[in-house]
This record gives structure tokens, sequence and C-alpha cells, in this order.
């Protein structure tokens, strides 16, 4: 009898079966449904389309990196792109005017002109995957997107929470909070011969937090 190979077919059967699963439960009856009466009572601002972090990331608990998917490999957090949003737009919401609004940007494959609010000059070095991956007694799971952006996920239009963010005393603020920044002992060289790294009393290698060169250009 010729062997006949079901293993194929099978994980085919299995695959589009799971995937389908994943599809069905992913629906917009999961998110909270508003109305264009109830988007029309969120503030404005100054933006193209009026997007609420606090549906998003409040109400809907979707999480800071689904949208800003570079923040923990990139020095910028990176505005999501067009086809982040219709990822879930596709289907959620479709026949509210906002989202026709950022459907329209897709068609016409262009960009949403989001306006940037948090901003830091430009001699200053802030890699947000330093940050976003930081693991230390201060910070065991990374950096939350809160220390420096604010409650986020309560607020209906995005503006700087703090007057000071991006001041040089704000950032070292924090920085002298890290341990092994103020009791470091030496500094030890790296492979390349230069002195970025402050010996931690308990023997771990930490930054130079408070050196110049580590924030500036």
């Amino acid at each position: 009898m010729k062997n006949i190979n079901l293993i194929g077919p099978f994980w085919k059967a299995v695959s589009g079966g799971l995937i389908l699963l994943s599809v069905l439960s992913f629906t917009p009856a999961a998110f909270a449904e508003l109305t264009d009466a109830q988007v029309a009572e969120i503030p404005a601002g100054d933006q193209p389309i009026k997007f609420s972090h606090k549906i998003h990331a409040g109400d809907n608990k979707i999480q800071c990196q689904y949208c800003h998917i570079y923040a923990r490999r990139s020095w910028s957090s990176g505005v999501p792109p067009v086809k982040v949003c219709m990822g879930c737009h596709n289907f959620v919401a479709t026949d509210l005017a906002e989202i026709q609004k950022l459907t329209k940007y897709w068609d016409d494959k262009k960009p949403i002109p989001w306006v940037k609010k948090h901003d830091v000059p430009d001699f200053v070095r802030f890699p947000h995957k330093k940050h976003i991956n930081a693991k230390n007694e201060v910070f065991p799971d990374g950096v939350p997107c809160q220390k420096c952006h604010g409650p986020i996920e309560t607020l209906d239009v995005v503006e700087v929470q703090d007057p000071k963010f991006g001041e040089m005393g704000w950032c070292l603020k924090c920085h002298l909070t890290i341990p092994g920044v103020k009791e470091r002992k030496k500094n030890i060289k790296d492979e390349n011969g230069k002195l970025p790294f402050a010996m931690h009393p308990k023997g771990h290698h930490r930054p130079a937090l408070t050196d110049c060169l580590t924030c500036h250009k």
C-alpha cells in the first residue's frame, strides 16, 4: 500500500482552525462601542483625528507598545503607522466619522499628520529602548511610560503633564535614584577603551548616568 502523508493536510486544517478561532475571539464586541454623539463629546485638541488614549489604553487596556512598536527596539517610540490603526479599525467602529477619516488616510496611502507633544532638544540623547528595557532595583520591569509621560491612559487629549519635562534637572532627578550612580567607586573601560560604565558597590556595571556624554551628543 502506498504511504499517504496526512500530516501536511492535518496541520493545515488545525492551523487554519486556530487562525479562525483567534480572529473570531477578537471581535468588536470585545471593545466598548461608541456612537458619533459620544465621540463628539471628546475634546478635539489640535490633532487631525480625535484619538483618545483613555479609550484605547485606559478603557480597552491596549498596551502602549502594541501601537508604539519601536519603543523597545529603537531610540524613538515611533508614531504608529496607519497600518497599525487599521489592524483593528478594519472591523472595529468602522461606521464612526472619525474612523472614516482614518480610513481615508489609509485609502489615500498618506500618513496621519499627528502633532507631536513630547519632545526634547536635538542636542539631547534619549533612547527609548534603553529606558523601556532597563531592569534594576528601582525599575525591575523597565521604566514605565507613565514615568515620563504621566497618566497617559487617563487622557483624552495628550498634553505634556509636567512643565519641566525634558529639562536636565528633571532627568537627573530620576537618574540620581538609580542605585550605584552616587555610590560608584570607579569607572572601568569597555572593549573600545571608553569609560561609559560605573561600578556599582554590589559589583554590577551600571551606565554612568550623570556623565554629560550619557545624554548629550
